[in-house]
């Protein structure tokens, strides 16, 4: 009898365990948040590796500090076909968003290879809600992914899983859809657009955002690209709205349908402006915040005057806004009114001068009432303080007397928006009516807004691809027809256009390509490597000038260049296995190569006169930890190979230290050095507490290295870093002294001199050491050790491209450029901070800039996904 009642008690937990943990049976967009921003459902069948190749993706990289291309990755690491069915944008704290992936593998469940992606001695999965939240670390960076049923949802943020199987479990409100979004379809998600757009501003002003969109529901846009000659757009849809709960602006967009004449008012330097049309507040709304005014008080208590006023104003009204005007170094706006009676509204207005509730002050009235503000301006006016002028039958407000009165003035000159060519061609592509317009030049308007943004917003990539953005409003019954346009200006050019792009055959480059004349030409060539063994010289047309092979080996490093008989011919030279090659200008071997080192080869060759008698060299190391001077007949010189304690995996160096020629090579934590002849050099090697991750640089009579340990280290008689910045790690005929800059792994350092830099007071000039963490922050020091500049990549960083100082854009301005782990270069100004937008997008790897055909722009060389590609980045 014990047992029964045993095995029923066990049947019973089993049970319940399974009905707590079955996961329902729904659609897909039950995964997505309400508090979603947008949901991009790519064509059908689409593999996650796939999706970095489609146009829209471009524009979606500057929305999150992570990397789509990082989750791109995972179907070469796991072998199967991850199939995308949508990507969500999430704002997943108050500061930042990271999208949610759903998707699915016809092959297998996350279950058969999710430990795969597991690291050793940590915690990989927990269970959510009776599901299993995987920890998956690869391309140096970790992503959460979960099996819901038979949806695979990822983030590289684990709060959006959890939330997201909180909404499918009907523990959270999911996106407002009915059905899942269509396949190639855009859904914006506008009731919450507003959780979005408040990280993108100061504290001070998310309030004003807050439920800006109430009243809408999301709506499926339909996305059209013009990438064939400009970067310009188009958004279109069917914004349904709500019968209650509207917002103000919701209702200032959908009012009803009529010709726009304010444009007409609207001056033609205009950084953005946005006519609406909103009947005036019919009973007077008491302002909730400061004191009240002696007019806000009179109208408050005089409905009859303030409906007066009231049946003066036309629904239609404007807000516009300005870079800089007047005296003003920093951006204002104004608010204006159509009038349907300015007789008799001028008429109150000197009524209320007499009663002293108003000033008059030449051609403009002084007032101060928050009532009547809103009265004007509408509910979206924060105006109190303010200077009301005229122009025409049309009322201005604004902060300051000359700008109100200023819209007169452009009228009666012709110097308004309606006159201008843009705005002309665009104005004659609208409908007749419309509920509402904004237009907004780029360049303008982020001066305008940029006070009102968080440092570090990323609100200027998105505006910086278009010189003018449009939106169109139509009414109708419980809808608005909503369409966003972008243009480029009359005689604008693109920031960079393509030169010409060499398909790779899905092989990669082995490491960066490099520039020489090798045939002969008037311009330099392009030389490089694959990792499957084709060499290649191209002109800087992107045509094949030569082309050879290493036989399949892969090689190590990219390919070299070296006047070898010393006869003003260049020779390329690239280690592949355990084999050194030599091509000349016509792909043919040189004689007695390929040498055999019976050994593989672990670094880039280095190609240098090492004896210094006119006769060149080829330093190499091996996998038996030698480093080996070669002859031409392949044969170490005297003196030569020489042992080092571990194997050397970055290219050799030939410099002069304290005058005196010598090699230097990184081999883990030591730091060799060999004369000419192979004797070691006194005081070497020298040990520090890290690996070192690049190769020697070597200036100033000492060495400096980026290490494991997120330190750099500086060996040398006279060694960097003042004592109050560093640690002295050893002290003797050569000394080594430590710089902590990150505590992760830094992987490259550069140097470079003579940049100019400015703090609070002054302009100055500083040599400076630039390195980077894996983790992609970006550190600038001078030669004492201090730092000068910081900045973020936001994501891993590539050590396929050490960041470097130099003016791309041929703008007068030198900016910092590095290079994200997942192939997107980033820009910023030195001088400013500012971050460049003005660049290609496209995932990329060994990046090279120089100017090809000395016009005076720089040209960008770099593998990407398409091949080897070359853009001339125009003159800004």
């Amino acid at each position: 009898m014990q047992r029964i009642a045993q095995l029923i008690i066990t049947s019973l937990t089993i049970c319940l365990l399974a009905a707590c943990s079955s996961v329902p049976d729904k659609e897909w967009f039950n995964l997505i948040p309400e508090n979603s921003t947008f949901v991009i459902a790519p064509e059908q069948g689409l593999n996650v590796q796939d999706i970095v190749t489609k146009e829209y993706i471009s524009y979606l990289d500057d929305l999150t500090p992570t990397a789509i291309q990082h989750i791109s990755g995972l179907d070469a690491e796991i072998n199967s076909r991850i199939q995308v069915i949508a990507l969500a944008l999430y704002p997943a704290t108050s500061l930042k968003s990271n999208f949610l992936w759903i998707a699915q593998t016809p092959d297998s469940q996350l279950s058969k290879w999710a430990s795969s992606l597991y690291q050793p001695f940590t915690q990989n999965n927990y269970d959510f809600k009776g599901l299993i939240i995987h920890k998956l670390f690869f391309n140096k960076s970790d992503v959460f992914a979960a099996q819901v049923g038979d949806y695979l949802i990822m983030s590289e943020s684990s709060l959006i899983l959890e939330n997201s199987i909180r909404s499918y479990l009907g523990e959270k409100p999911a996106i407002q859809l009915d059905q899942n979004p269509a396949p190639s379809s855009f859904v914006l998600n506008t009731p919450k657009l507003d959780s979005w757009i408040e990280q993108f501003a100061n504290v001070n002003n998310r309030p004003a955002i807050r439920s800006m969109f109430s009243g809408t529901k999301p709506v499926s846009l339909n996305f059209e690209s013009y990438s064939d000659s400009t970067n310009d757009l188009q958004l279109s849809g069917n914004i349904a709205l709500t019968p209650n709960n509207r917002s103000v602006l919701v209702d200032a967009f959908s009012f009803e349908n009529k010709p726009v004449s304010l444009d007409r008012h609207i001056a033609g330097n205009a950084g953005a402006f946005a006519i609406l049309r909103l009947p005036p507040v019919s009973v007077p709304i008491k302002p909730t915040e400061g004191f009240l005014t002696a007019l806000d008080s009179t109208l408050l208590d005089d409905i009859s005057l303030y409906q007066n006023l009231v049946d003066d104003l036309d629904s239609e009204f404007a807000f516009e806004a300005f870079p800089e005007s007047g005296l003003l170094s920093s951006g204002e706006f104004l608010f204006m009114r159509k009038l349907k009676d300015r007789s008799s509204f001028q008429d109150q207005l000197n009524e209320l001068v007499q009663e002293g509730l108003a000033t008059y002050q030449g051609n403009s009235y002084q007032i101060a009432s928050s009532v009547m503000g809103k009265l004007i301006g509408s509910e979206l006016s924060t105006l109190r303080d303010f200077y009301l002028a005229f122009s025409n039958d049309v009322v201005v407000i604004a902060k300051r007397k000359g700008l109100a009165e200023s819209v007169n003035a452009d009228r009666i000159r012709r110097r308004v928006i309606y006159y201008d060519e843009n705005y002309s061609d665009i104005r004659d592509s609208m409908p007749d009516e419309v509920s509402g317009f904004v237009w907004s030049d780029s360049e303008n308007f982020m001066e305008y807004i940029n006070p009102f943004l968080k440092s570090g917003n990323s609100a200027e990539g998105l505006l910086s691809r278009f010189d003018i953005t449009t939106m169109t409003m139509t009414a109708q019954e419980s809808s608005v027809n909503f369409t966003l346009n972008t243009y480029s200006k009359e005689g604008s050019s693109l920031p960079y256009e393509e030169m010409w792009v060499l398909p790779l055959s899905n092989f990669e480059l082995s490491g960066k390509p490099v520039l020489g004349d090798l045939v002969g030409s008037s311009a330099n060539e392009i030389i490089f490597s694959t990792q499957d063994g084709r060499v290649m010289a191209l002109a800087i047309d992107g045509t094949i000038a030569m082309q050879t092979s290493t036989d399949g080996l892969a090689p190590v490093g990219g390919p070299q260049l070296y006047d070898w008989y010393g006869n003003g011919e260049q020779i390329v030279f690239l280690a592949a296995g355990s084999k050194i090659f030599a091509w000349n200008e016509a792909g043919d071997l040189l004689p007695r190569f390929p040498l055999e080192m019976n050994e593989q080869i672990t670094a880039p060759i280095l190609v240098q006169d090492v004896l210094r008698n006119g006769v060149p060299e080829i330093v190499v190391a091996t996998e038996d930890r030698k480093v080996h001077a070669l002859d031409g007949r392949g044969e170490n010189v005297r003196g030569w190979p020489q042992n080092t304690n571990a194997t050397v995996r970055t290219q050799p160096v030939f410099a002069q230290l304290d005058n005196v020629w010598s090699i230097w090579t990184f081999s883990e934590n030591a730091l060799h050095g060999w004369l000419r002849s192979g004797a070691t050099r006194p005081g070497y090697p020298q040990f520090v507490n890290a690996r070192f991750t690049n190769s020697p640089l070597i200036f100033d009579n000492q060495i400096t290295g980026s290490a494991a340990d997120g330190y750099l280290y500086s060996i040398g008689q006279n060694p960097l870093f003042s004592d109050s910045l560093a640690t002295i790690n050893s002290e003797d005929s050569v000394s080594v002294r430590s710089l902590y800059v990150s505590n992760s792994e830094l992987n490259s350092v550069s140097y470079q001199e003579n940049i100019l830099l400015n703090d609070s007071t002054q302009f100055y000039r500083n040599d400076l050491l630039i390195t980077q963490s894996v983790n992609g922050s970006l550190f600038l020091y001078n030669k004492e050790g201090k730092l000068r500049l910081t900045e973020s990549l936001g994501q891993p960083s590539s050590q396929s491209f050490p960041p470097q100082i130099i003016d791309i854009n041929a703008d007068q301005n030198q900016e910092l450029l590095a290079l994200a782990e997942f192939g997107r270069l980033f820009a910023w100004e030195v001088l400013t901070e500012q971050r460049v937008f003005s660049i290609p997008t496209s995932g990329m790897k060994y990046p090279i800039i120089t100017d090809l055909n000395g016009d005076g722009q720089k040209e960008l060389i770099a593998q990407t996904r398409e091949g080897l590609r070359c853009w001339t980045i125009n003159r800004e």
